[in-house]
């Protein structure tokens, strides 16, 4: 089975996404999103192919809209890296 790894930017931009979701759209809402992007970090463990190439800006880089997000990853055989989880309306290039 196939780990999952977070960047530290990654990290930083989940805890700003729920910093802003519990302050735009409260608890609830926060914690429903932190469970989507769960179960999309786990659909990737299961199947690091899901989402679609993003090597136009980096190799080996794929990314899968969640919400109004998108998830950065580089898959392995061994592991999942999450770059970064950016919201789609970001220049992603000038983010990655």
């Amino acid at each position: 089975m196939r780990e999952l790894h977070l960047s530290r930017r990654a990290d930083n931009d989940l805890l700003d996404i729920a910093h802003y979701t519990v302050a735009e759209f409260g608890p609830e809402q926060a914690r429903n999103y932190r469970d989507q992007f769960r179960a999309c970090f786990r659909s990737l463990l299961d199947n690091p192919l899901l989402g679609r190439s993003a090597e136009d800006i980096a190799p080996g880089l794929r990314r899968i809209r969640q919400q109004a997000h998108v998830v950065f990853y580089v898959p392995s055989d061994a592991a999942i890296l999450i770059v970064r989880v950016l919201h789609h309306s970001m220049d992603f290039e000038r983010h990655l």
